[in-house]
C-alpha cells in the first residue's frame, strides 16, 4: 500500500468519525430559499446599505452578493466576507449522498475502479460456491 493511500485512509476514518454529527447538521441547515445572507440580514433587521457599509462596498455590490448566493453562484470567499459582516461564522462541509454511500469509506469504494473488479470476482466466486464474503457494496449499489 502506498503512502498516499495510507494518508487517504486516515483522512477517511477521521471524516467517518464526524459523519453522524455532519449529517445531523446537514438536515438542520438547509439553505433558505433566498439564501443565508438575506435570511440573516432580515432576521437581525439590517438594511443592505448597513451590511454594504460594514463590508466597505456599495449597496448594489452587496445586493449582487445576495442574488449570487440565491442562485448558487456566490464564491466561498464572498460568502465568508458576508457572514463576517453579519457577525456570523460560515460553516462549510460535505457529506456523501444517501443514494451513493452511507460513509466516506463506502464513498471511497464507490470511486475505486479496482473495487468494481473485486466485486465482479466475488460474484464469480459466489457462483462457484466459493465466496470470500468480505466485500460490501456501497449503499444504493448492487454487486
Amino acid at each position: 500500500m502506498c503512502m498516499k493511500n495510507d494518508i487517504g485512509r486516515i483522512i477517511q476514518r477521521g471524516l467517518d468519525q464526524r459523519l453522524q454529527a455532519l449529517k445531523a447538521a446537514h438536515s438542520a441547515a438547509q439553505r433558505p430559499a433566498r439564501g443565508w445572507l438575506r435570511a440573516v440580514r432580515d432576521a437581525v433587521d439590517l438594511s443592505q446599505d448597513q451590511v454594504a457599509t460594514k463590508l466597505g462596498i456599495r449597496r448594489q455590490s452587496y445586493a449582487q452578493m445576495e442574488a449570487a448566493e440565491a442562485r448558487g453562484a456566490i464564491s466561498l470567499n464572498s460568502l465568508q466576507r458576508g457572514a463576517e459582516a453579519l457577525g456570523c461564522e460560515l460553516v462549510y462541509f460535505m457529506v456523501p449522498r444517501e443514494n451513493t454511500a452511507r460513509t466516506y469509506d463506502e464513498l471511497r469504494r464507490a470511486h475505486d475502479p479496482l473495487f468494481k473488479h473485486l466485486q465482479a470476482s466475488e460474484h464469480s466466486m459466489a457462483l462457484e460456491g466459493q465466496p470470500v464474503g468480505d466485500l460490501k457494496p456501497p449503499s444504493g449499489h448492487s454487486g
